[in-house]
């Protein structure tokens, strides 16, 4: 927070050249008197300097407490839980990862042959007036229609795009067509038609996305003219994964399959019917670990700065030093309300605090006995999950909304730290106060300064005018004499 700050140095008023001539009043004499006001002044500069230490120190706090709300959202990331470390035998030829929701297992798996998919080119495109040499960029002077089928090789999906080509379309403005098209089937439009088209050698190459056995069929009235006449192009059929998995054969159409096992995707890299690699899926509970555990000395950050501020000193001593805060009613209650708020908390199936192995010591720190958090945790995880946060946020909602431990404690720290106009926490109510206070002080100080360059400026002329009031009744004493000394010359 910015200080307010004040002058301490009063306006000058220009002094004749007569002041003090005679009388020797100086400036600095004048400045002796006006003393006990600058004084006042600095008192209340000094009052000033305190509040805005006890500002700067609310300020701080707020700061450790954001930081520690930080720690709190992190345990309710959903991306703190349920990471999986995943090992292979051959990485080269396969992988695998699990969800948050994924159990834990070892699974021995054969791949046959990889997934791949159904494809069609055509054959080398020449433009409407014969030319052959022509780049992807050139117009081709086609005008019509082209259609292009992708269906199930049992003919029980399918789905058919249609182009309308104009005579200043490209190679290359077909093929964005193609990969742009959206399904037909989708009255939104957002879906695509799952066609990826490429250009090889002049050639439109035409591929479906999805793999497995699948029929491109090419058709409309350009169909010739852009090298799909039955006699050229070159049909290339899909085929789906073939794989053993725990001795049990299986077929996907995905060399990622997603439904094989629950939570559990793989991931087919190479084919060799004669290895068997194994594929490793086990609960991390490194990252829940570290995230308790920053909260953890975070928390003993913030209650030991607090502590630091409280700090009341050694009365006895004539020198002792105390926190900016110390005896503020307002940090006690905000310590105490952390201290009965880090242990609390509603448990979850019989998960609290104390069975994570939270505990507070004599002194107010927190620690975590991590065996005994490693052992809540493999033995419920969705427990320790839940109890740390449930998310209750509305799948509309903007703002994520739940119970538990760290909502909780979120809503604590918010009652402190709140910055929303409207519904400002206590902190922000204290500063304002501060700020308040502040502004009166200056305006006092203000008042005194300008009655010290109005005191100074009649110091100046009383002392100034006689100054030249002895200078006058010297000149004329100075005269008389003058005229004296000539009287009694003539006589």
């Amino acid at each position: 927070m910015s200080s307010i700050t004040t002058s301490r140095t009063a306006g000058s008023v220009s002094s004749s050249n007569y002041m003090g001539q005679y009388t020797g009043i100086t400036s600095d004499m004048i400045d002796q008197l006006l003393q006990s006001d600058e004084i006042r002044k600095t008192v209340i500069q000094n009052k000033i300097d305190k509040i805005n230490t006890k500002s700067q120190a609310w300020t701080d706090i707020s700061t450790r407490l954001s930081n520690l709300t930080s720690k709190l959202e992190a345990l309710q990331d959903e991306g703190t839980y349920g990471t999986k470390k995943v090992t292979s035998s051959d990485d080269a030829s396969a992988t695998v990862s699990g969800t948050a929701d994924s159990m834990e297992g070892s699974y021995d798996l054969i791949i046959t042959q990889l997934a791949t998919s159904s494809k069609i080119t055509g054959g080398v495109v020449s433009k409407a007036d014969g030319t052959t040499k022509i780049s992807t960029k050139d117009a081709l002077g086609y005008s019509g229609k082209l259609t292009i089928t992708n269906a199930s090789a049992d003919g029980s999906e399918s789905k058919t795009i249609e182009l309308d080509i104009k005579a200043t379309d490209s190679l290359k403005d077909i093929a964005n067509a193609i990969n742009n098209a959206k399904d037909p089937s989708d009255r939104e439009g957002t879906k695509s038609a799952g066609l990826k088209a490429t250009i090889v050698n002049n050639q439109l190459v035409v591929t479906s996305e999805e793999m497995g056995d699948r029929t491109l069929t090419i058709g409309g009235d350009l169909k010739d003219k852009l090298g799909f006449a039955d006699n050229v192009v070159k049909m290339t059929k899909g085929q789906s994964a073939e794989f053993t998995l725990d001795g049990i054969p299986m077929k996907r159409n995905s060399n990622n399959p997603t439904d094989v096992v629950d939570g559990v995707t793989f991931n087919f890299k190479k084919a060799d019917a004669s290895k068997t690699i194994t594929l490793g899926l086990t609960n991390d509970t490194d990252k829940e670990l570290s995230a308790v555990k920053d909260f953890v000395s975070q928390y003993n950050s913030v209650m030991s700065f607090i502590s630091e501020k409280m700090d009341v000193g050694d009365p006895s001593q004539s020198d002792n030093k105390t926190g900016a805060l110390a005896g503020d009613s307002t940090l006690i209650s905000l310590q105490s309300t952390l201290r009965s708020t880090v242990l609390g908390g509603k448990s979850v199936n019989g998960v609290s605090a104390s069975t994570l192995g939270l505990s507070v010591d004599r002194n107010g720190t927190l620690s975590l006995d991590e065996t005994k958090f490693k052992a809540q945790l493999a033995k419920d995880p969705n427990s320790v999950k839940d109890f740390f946060f449930k998310d209750t946020s509305d799948k509309f909602s903007t703002e994520k909304t739940g119970t538990g431990y760290t909502a909780d404690f979120k809503a604590v720290i918010d009652r402190y730290t709140s910055t929303k106009s409207g519904n400002e926490g206590v902190i922000s109510l204290r500063k304002a106060s501060y700020q308040s206070e502040i502004k009166d002080y200056n305006r006092q100080i203000e008042r005194i300064t300008e009655q010290i360059a109005i005191k100074r400026a009649r110091y100046v002329r009383m002392f100034t005018n006689l100054d030249t009031a002895i200078g006058n009744l010297q000149s004329q004493f100075a005269y008389f004499q003058s005229q004296n000394s000539s009287s009694s010359s003539n006589n």
